[in-house]
């Protein structure tokens, strides 16, 4: 079916909810959380469904019934994002709307910013434990630049557990026990959460998983080469309200992977280079929160945090290269800050927030291919959001400012030496929503984005495509500019009295002036600016839950193309054209009984390098899941996996266009175990 027909299709099957309203009844086992309560692109708190931007949020049930190996299970599920691990390294890469790496997605875990990268194929991004999290929340476009700078095509905010969320209000302590198992390769796993309650004003949580994995197999039943995994990691968090209104809060955590990692993940050449590489990550944080109850103009968060990734690799083939070692360490170290005042005056309800944001990205390597150097990044935004009647305004400016230092390449006429980049912009937004009809908002929006180059794009250096890479100390920032139209849309009482419909729709367009992207030129190989990138589609995202079962879809539709430059007309790299999730869930015996069916169409991707373009064509597949819970005691997960075992690869995950073998998992099936003890 052609591309256009199918969009066609699916906008039909949106109509319904393009003209229903809001529902005020609550999901009491549905996994789509558009209402849950979180941190928007306003840095507010609020619904998804009350945000005028494209927010996608999935909460603590859904990640219990997904059981994900990887946060890529978790993000590849919502409209217009991408997301996988990297091949044959457990660290993941995320793609919106056609935006991935090198700080296009601001990746955070509990507000401190994922900045890692290394040399290689697949390079992830960030490494993050699903078992640790309870929310993870989604934000596309630059709408979203107060949460940092760079995230020209979006957020990713995952947040980990904290102690209220496990412990009923006359309980002083808790403790849960997760197994879990995995067929194909992926064992056994065991994660124990206690926590605590001290007096009145104290809280702390303590958490530990393990999980040790082999290799899966394809949907071919091939073994995929050096997928296996090693993980431990560990969380605490300690909460403590020091007088009323003051609220510190500290995190400390600790992931530790241990795997084999190739040079070219998935060839079968018999002397690709292979690595046993350890990575330990520890992210520390520290908040401070002043919110008194009887003044509204005050609700203040000032953040440090710190985020170390240390990926350590030891040779193992060839022969000739056994015992030799590498490593690439990132260190962000960040500050942040920021105050909502809350008023009313002439008719509108009113909140004007203010803030400054700062990070310094270290990397080192003692390979001479990578992109070392230290990246400062400063920012300052200020935004009004006002309510008045059925009109909601936002309005907001952001400043943005970047210093990067590094070495230079020597040349036969000039020696090595310190060199420093530097830039400025300012980038405002603009969104207007009207509730057109009760139920229905309609919303339009205007916002501009900046990121400055990366590091890895500036300095890398050498390695092993053709004579190797070439600084580029001449490249410019790239500047987004997005226009988005959209529609949320809650109803309650459509056809049973008790049943209810919410849902998204978004249409949007960017253009990314002066992209960035991988050059070759002879046998010399570095980034530059390529021209104009233009991204639009559509995004939809519903739930209508009839109270012995829900139906949710969510579907994307990108088109991410060179506009202009030598590369005119291609698509970028990476980035899924077209993706489906529909799920039917039924509920019985009380509710404590959710069952059903998952349909997920990943979309054709092509996957561009300097030398080459390949062209993965799309996949469906089809999962089944089952959960039973008894209040909050225990409860059960089951869930079948690519249920027809399907043979793909995705490409996002960098896997070699010669491989023999495909990437994706074949079929797995998986089951754990849920029990709490409390008092």
């Amino acid at each position: 079916m052609p591309r256009h027909s199918v969009r066609c299709l699916l906008l039909g099957s949106a109509l319904p909810f393009l003209t229903v309203g809001a529902a005020t009844a609550q999901q009491t086992g549905s996994p789509l959380v558009l209402d849950t309560i979180t941190i928007l692109d306003t840095r507010t708190a609020g619904s998804a469904i009350e945000a005028l931007a494209g927010v996608s949020t999935v909460g603590e049930g859904e990640l219990s019934r997904q059981q994900p190996a990887s946060t890529a299970e978790i993000l590849r599920r919502m409209p217009g994002v991408g997301a996988t691990p990297s091949g044959d390294d457990s660290s993941v890469a995320v793609n919106i709307r056609g935006l991935q790496q090198m700080g296009r997605v601001v990746v955070t875990v509990d507000g401190a910013r994922q900045d890692f990268w290394r040399v290689g194929h697949g390079s992830g991004s960030f490494y993050i434990d699903p078992d640790l999290l309870k929310q993870v929340t989604v934000i596309r476009g630059p709408s979203s630049n107060s949460y940092g700078s760079g995230g020209i095509g979006g957020v990713v905010a995952f947040e980990t557990k904290d102690a209220a969320d496990l412990l009923h209000d006359d309980e002083s302590w808790s403790v849960t026990q997760r197994l879990r198992y995995g067929s194909n390769g992926e064992g056994w796993g065991t994660t124990t959460t206690a926590a605590g309650r001290m007096g009145e004003n104290v809280e702390a949580l303590t958490s530990f998983n393990y999980r040790d994995s082999d290799p899966y197999k394809d949907g071919n039943g091939d073994k995929v080469r050096w997928t296996g995994e090693r993980l431990a990691s560990g969380l605490a968090k300690l909460n403590w309200r020091v007088a009323p209104g003051h609220e510190l809060k500290f995190t400390a955590m600790r992931q530790q992977n241990d795997d084999i990692i190739s040079g070219s993940s998935g060839s079968s050449s018999p002397t690709l280079s292979r690595y046993d590489a350890d990575t330990t990550t520890d992210t520390l944080s520290l908040s401070y929160n002043f919110s008194p109850e009887e003044n509204d103009l005050i609700d203040l968060e000032i953040k440090g945090y710190h985020v170390g990734t240390d990926n350590r690799q030891a040779q193992l083939w060839p022969e000739d290269n056994i015992g030799e070692s590498r490593y690439y360490k990132v260190i962000s170290n960040g500050l942040s800050a920021q105050n909502s005042a809350r008023f009313s005056a002439g008719g509108w309800d009113q909140t004007l927030s203010v803030g400054a944001d700062y990070a310094l990205i270290k990397g080192s390597s003692d390979a001479d291919h990578f992109g070392a150097g230290r990246q400062e990044l400063w920012g300052t935004w200020l935004q009004w959001q006002g309510q008045h009647n059925i009109f909601e305004v936002i309005a907001s400016l952001r400043y943005d400012s970047y210093d990067l230092d590094g070495r230079s390449k020597a040349t036969d006429s000039e020696p090595e030496r310190d060199v420093s980049l530097n830039g400025n912009r300012w980038s405002p937004r603009l969104s207007l929503g009207a509730e057109v009809t009760p139920g229905v908002q309609l919303f339009a929006s205007y916002s501009e984005g900046y990121r400055a180059p990366h590091l890895q794009e500036v300095f890398r250096k050498n390695g092993a495509h053709g004579d190797g890479y070439e600084p580029n100390l001449l490249l410019r920032p790239e500047t987004a500019k997005s226009w988005e139209i959209g529609a949320n849309i809650q109803r309650e009482g459509l056809f049973l009295g008790d049943d209810f419909l919410r849902a998204k729709v978004t249409a949007f367009r960017s253009d990314v002036k002066d992209y960035i992207d991988t050059t070759r030129v002879g046998a010399v190989t570095r980034y530059e600016n390529v021209g104009k990138a233009k991204l639009d589609g559509i995004e939809i995202e519903g739930n209508y839950d009839f109270g012995r079962g829900y139906v949710d879809l969510g579907a994307s539709f990108v088109n991410a193309r060179m506009k202009d430059g030598a590369n005119e007309g291609l698509t970028l790299s990476n980035t899924p054209l077209d993706s489906i999730t529909a799920r039917l869930g039924l509920r019985a015996f009380a509710d404590r009984l959710e069952y059903g069916v998952e349909y997920q169409q990943l979309g054709d991707v092509t996957r561009l390098t300097s030398t080459s373009e390949t062209r993965y064509p799309k996949v469906d597949l089809v999962n089944l899941f089952a959960s039973w819970h008894e209040t909050d005691d225990y409860r059960i997960d089951f869930g079948i996996d690519n249920l027809f075992d399907k043979a793909y690869t995705d490409a996002q995950s960098g896997w070699a266009t010669t491989s023999d073998i495909e990437q994706g998992r074949g079929r797995t099936v998986r089951i754990s175990f849920t029990k709490r003890l409390g008092g």
